[in-house]
């Protein structure tokens, strides 16, 4: 959603320079991050931030617990008792082996716990704190025995953005909701489950996912569960942005690439009136009730299986190891969101990035079911002393831990609810 429009358009061609000046065109850094830092909603951002609420820890373990053991599962709470726990990791083992295993958790989390799985699927089970670095079944807390709940579900992290870059945005981060959990298949299989949840863009947008250190030749081929995709019966006025519905597609300098969808509206509503490729802009699940323009629908999760052509590093795949992000026109180019991490990646096109520290495009929030800001409500900062917003909770506050990144990485977990979907 556009914010101070007037204002901004009126700076646009100065600004940002992206006007012909003979053949070459011209780009103003340093007054561009004057604009932003003009509309932004707080104070000041820690020139020191990452954006990340998020770690990686990898440990050596030993499967001594002579089982008959599958697997290896790292998980954030105890199967055998909690129906909240979420496996973090997956690697196939046997009786005797030691492992390494890297996991990506929260950097809130203290005590995970990991799971020797046997033939029968039954769990041997010891809790180690996270700081640990050797992992061992010698004293396990339960010894052979089922899981609370038959299948536990896998971890999810969500991925928020805003479609207005470069331009600042209206910062409620719900322009387009990605939910997405890794599971490890097989010794060279890993399943990405994606799940869109919200749509509030006004504008086409395209959605994709890098493989990060991994070529388009490191894999052997990538397939849709059951055939389905975000991409059905989609109009191909929609593939300028991502020019086919390949679901394998090669980078820039040659990245393995997942293609999400070529249009995240006909995503989320593949039933739209096509006419010759001509179809509304809803805004999907960023409103409590039905209302001109916006509209509240079911969520959609996809399957993609990854057959890599070799395993070496599965062991150590996380969720630092995959960029979704998203793909955009802009001012007669195309240009890609990011989170912060990766906001340099250009994978499928060139484009001027962004090189100080302000309040990123997206976010990475690692749970699954962040309560993302009501359209218009924006996510919750400090301005002149006032906080307001979807997370705005004193100590506990969004605009607090963009001032300083070591402090308030638990914002996330203090929603104000009725500013929150």
């Amino acid at each position: 959603m556009r914010r101070n429009v007037n204002l901004f358009l009126t700076a646009l061609v100065v600004v940002l320079g992206l006007v012909s000046c003979g053949e070459k065109d011209v780009y103003d850094p340093e007054r561009h991050k004057e604009i932003i830092r003009y509309l932004s909603p707080v104070d000041s951002v820690d020139q020191k931030h990452t954006w990340q609420l998020t770690e990686n820890h990898t440990y050596m373990v030993s499967i001594d617990a002579r089982v008959g053991a599958k697997r290896l599962e790292i998980y954030s709470e105890n199967p055998i008792t909690s129906s909240e726990a979420e496996m973090m990791s997956r690697v196939f083992v046997s009786d005797g082996q030691t492992v390494t295993i890297t996991v990506s958790m929260p950097s809130l989390a203290t005590t995970l716990y990991a799971a020797i799985v046997d033939g029968d699927g039954k769990y041997t089970v010891t809790s180690f704190n996270k700081s640990d670095r050797n992992v061992s079944f010698n004293d396990p807390i339960a010894t052979q025995q089922s899981p609370l709940v038959d299948s536990p579900r896998v971890m999810a992290y969500t991925y928020c953005y805003e479609e207005d870059f470069p331009e600042p945005g209206d910062y409620d981060y719900n322009d387009v909701v990605l939910r997405i959990a890794l599971e490890r298949t097989g010794q060279k299989t890993i399943d990405i489950h994606t799940t869109l949840s919200a749509v509030g863009a006004s504008r086409s947008l395209a959605g994709a996912l890098r493989l990060v250190g991994y070529r388009y030749q490191d894999i052997d081929s990538i397939v849709a569960k059951d055939g389905k995709t975000f991409n059905v019966n989609v109009p191909s006025t929609c593939h300028e942005l991502l020019q086919s519905d390949d679901i394998l597609q090669q980078g820039r300098r040659g990245e393995a690439v997942i293609n999400l969808f070529c249009d995240a509206h006909w995503a989320m509503d593949d039933n739209l009136s096509d006419t010759n490729g001509d179809f509304p802009h809803y805004k999907y699940n960023v409103t409590r009730s039905y209302s001109e323009g916006y509209d509240i629908v079911y969520v959609k999760t996809i399957t993609h299986r990854v057959y890599f052509k070799s395993d070496a590093n599965l062991n150590n795949f996380t969720f630092e190891m995959i960029d979704p992000f998203l793909l955009s026109y802009y001012v007669g180019g195309k240009e890609e969101i990011h989170v912060d991490e990766f906001s340099g990646a250009q994978t499928m096109y060139e484009y001027n990035t962004i090189s100080f520290k302000d309040l990123p495009w997206a976010l990475k929030i690692p749970v699954r079911n962040f309560k993302y800001p009501l359209e218009g409500v924006e996510i919750g900062f400090r301005k002149k002393g006032y906080m307001f917003g979807a997370y705005m909770t004193v100590g506990h506050g969004f605009g607090e831990w963009c001032e300083d990144h070591r402090n308030y990485q638990d914002w996330y977990l203090y929603p104000e609810d009725n500013q929150v979907y």
